[in-house]
């Protein structure tokens, strides 16, 4: 067997400068993707390599690590020349990390460290928006113990976010819900059957599966309007959406009457949890509650899909309240770059 030390020389780091480069070890990316704790959608390949459409400024900079032959991790993090900062792409995303196989402390610390050095073409790191349990916090911790225990993120960048512990199952979780709060679900969930208007999750190749990602679209901008940082990309998300829903990196959730798409609402999924995120609904189902049909259901499936959390990402979002049973803080860190790397190394 061997020690700590021996595995950890086996590891080879290298940094990836070009999309091409990025695009050659895609599958690779993902399938190690379903091996670790990151979001499947947010951190999978085709969610990368959309860069250069929501941020042509910035230039690749892909950290991996290979035990042998095998990828083992991938830092996916873009540049900005004119701050001269790396970072991950965060433009209407989040939740991004270090992508390793679930307690691979080796190769987490190994990227950090990698990341760090510096590759000659930025002077600091930040690494915004990442959870307190993140592999990049692990590894900072790691690297520098006791720096972060008074306080974990840069002051000022911290957003906070509210989620569900489904730990405790679906009927235990609704349960604990107020009397007056499971009433007024159940009297919209039968007002809604007796109208022909059901809550089910869609599929890929189930009927008006082809039309999740209009629908999604469609509603989010017609309910959130100017409020939201999604209409800057909408020519992406027809792209990924459909792609990812195949995949299973998304699931879709809608409001039906026979095959119409009355409302909407997306999870993006990950190995433990879903992180949702609210789509629309027409005018005609308002006095529906659609909203609270639509997470009622998307929360039912998580439980059943056995994840631990759902989480509504940050904002403070009144509708969030009566769901939410925990709140987090994600943040920035922030580390000035040691030196430079232009090879493949330890």
């Amino acid at each position: 067997m061997k020690n700590d030390g021996e595995r950890e020389e086996r590891i080879k780091y290298e940094a990836l400068t070009e999309f091409s480069q990025v695009s050659s070890i895609a599958s690779e990316w993902d399938t190690l993707l379903e091996r670790s704790r990151c979001n499947w959608a947010f951190s999978c390949s085709k969610w990368f390599l959309a860069t250069p459409e929501f941020l042509p400024s910035v230039t690749p900079l892909v950290l991996i690590a290979r035990r042998g032959d095998d990828l083992a991790g991938v830092m996916p993090l873009v540049v900005d020349s004119e701050s001269g900062t790396a970072g991950f792409p965060i433009r209407w995303t989040g939740y991004h990390d270090i992508i390793a196989e679930e307690g691979d402390a080796d190769v987490i610390v190994g990227l950090l460290k990698f990341a760090i050095a510096g590759s000659g073409g930025y002077n600091k790191l930040s690494l915004r928006r990442v959870k307190p349990d993140s592999n990049c916090v692990s590894a900072a911790r790691i690297l520098d113990p006791g720096r972060y225990d008074e306080e974990l993120f840069v002051r000022a960048t911290s957003l906070v976010c509210s989620y569900v512990d489904l730990s405790c199952g679906y009927d235990e979780y609704m349960r604990r819900r107020s009397k007056n709060f499971r009433h007024n679900l159940n009297r919209i969930r039968n007002k809604a059957r007796r109208e022909g208007i059901v809550a089910r999750e869609i599929k890929p190749g189930d009927a008006g599966s082809e039309q999740v990602s209009e629908a999604f679209l469609t509603l989010h901008l017609s309910r959130f309007g100017g409020q939201t940082v999604l209409g800057t990309a909408q020519s992406i998300l027809r792209k990924l959406i459909p792609a990812l829903f195949i995949e299973g990196r998304i699931r879709v959730f809608a409001l039906l009457k026979e095959t119409r798409i009355m409302g909407v609402h997306l999870a993006l999924a990950g190995k433990d949890g879903w992180i949702g995120w609210s789509g629309g609904f027409l005018p005609e189902v308002s006095s529906l509650s659609p909203g609270n049909l639509l997470l009622e259901e998307a929360i039912r499936q998580a439980c059943i899909s056995g994840m631990a959390e759902y989480d509504f990402g940050w904002g403070l979002e009144e509708y969030k309240t009566k769901w939410t049973t925990h709140s987090r803080e994600i943040g920035e860190l922030e580390f000035t770059v040691r030196g430079q790397v232009t090879a493949a190394g330890n």
